[in-house]
């Protein structure tokens, strides 16, 4: 039995894809989120051979704690999934300071140090992927995005970093760079985002990214980096 954990597993993407690993009955899955509702739900119907743990990546003393219970609880990881995250869309002047502080932890600080902390366990695994997903908003700047951006452009770097360390031993680091995917994340709530589907603007289905990471994780042998984006889609006005 494989054995990963996903962060932002609660929701959107990250709930999806817990969903397609434990379909496959290969899979022994640890959870992260922040609610316990929908992680407690999830283990009630896949079996109790998956686990949670409710954990607020704001915090670190939270990412310490879920990194020692991992490792209490696992001889090697095959899978660490770095989905959680959060968006910050303000002008300048409208950021609050805690905001930035936030930002950065979630979306930078904490797949650093799950990273850093699993690798012992990572090691002992054949063929095992530390896959985070980025955003189009790694890429290119954007007005009004300027925390978000900040934090995608420091995870892509991070990611693509540890790819080059990394290259040649276990486990793979990659990164899946996103367009706009339709899932309630972002500046748009999911009802506003089916609207703009009508009026002809094009996202992603979670269907789609999960079909791609399914593919990546499944991989004899990884990229630093994919990129997925809907179709006639243009970058600059991305944002997963």
């Amino acid at each position: 039995m494989k054995t990963a954990v996903i962060t932002g597993a609660s929701k959107g993407i990250g709930h999806a894809l817990a969903e397609a690993l434990a379909q496959t009955g290969e899979w022994q899955l640890t959870l992260i989120a922040r609610s316990e509702e929908e992680l407690k739900k999830f283990v009630e119907e896949h079996g109790d051979a998956h686990t949670y743990i409710v954990a607020d990546f704001s915090k670190e003393a939270d990412v310490d704690r879920v990194i020692e219970m991992v490792k209490n609880q696992s001889d090697q990881l095959d899978l660490l999934a770095n989905v959680a995250g959060i968006g910050v869309y303000k002008a300048l002047e409208e950021v609050e300071r805690q905001a930035w502080h936030d930002s950065l932890a979630v979306n930078v600080t904490a797949p650093f140090l799950l990273t850093q902390g699993f690798m012992p366990l990572l090691e002992k695994a054949e063929n095992s992927l530390v896959l985070s997903v980025g955003s189009g908003a790694g890429c290119l700047p954007m007005p009004g995005r300027s925390v978000y951006c900040t934090t995608k452009f420091a995870l892509r770097g991070v990611m693509l970093s540890l790819s080059e360390e990394m290259a040649g031993k276990s486990p793979d680091i990659s990164l899946i760079t996103l367009g706009s995917t339709m899932t309630g994340f972002g500046p748009l709530s999911l009802e506003e985002k089916e609207t703009q589907e009508l009026q002809g603007k094009t996202y992603l289905t979670i269907n789609t990214v999960v079909k791609k990471l399914m593919e990546i994780i499944s991989a004899p042998k990884r990229e630093s980096e994919y990129t997925l984006y809907p179709s006639a889609y243009e970058v600059q006005y991305s944002t997963t």
